[in-house]
């Protein structure tokens, strides 16, 4: 194994995936794992949502908000709020 690289798992929506990492980032991988099966697990409660859905909507949830860091710098105060609206109508969508 490479200088300063560590072999964790990290389970996500019950699926365990090994994978060797910088060790200076296996915080970052353990604390976004858990927040993602967190998001997993509030997607639980729609009915008609099965594991699939989950994964779906929590990697739409982060998609946006990557993007919506992403996009802040370069676009002006309007567009952040227009894409902030979009985000309200998708999580009006799920709790429906």
């Amino acid at each position: 194994m490479a200088e300063g690289k560590v072999k964790i798992t990290i389970s996500i929506a019950g699926r365990s995936y090994p994978m060797t990492i910088d060790a200076a980032n296996e915080e970052l991988y353990r604390v976004a794992a858990k927040r993602l099966n967190e998001k997993i697990t509030e997607y639980a409660r729609i009915p008609k949502f099965d594991i699939q859905d989950r994964l779906a909507m929590a990697a739409l949830r982060y998609s946006i908000l990557a993007l919506t860091t992403e996009q802040s710098a370069a676009l002006g105060d309007d567009d952040v709020e227009e894409l902030r609206a979009i985000e309200q109508m998708i999580r009006k969508y799920v709790k429906a």
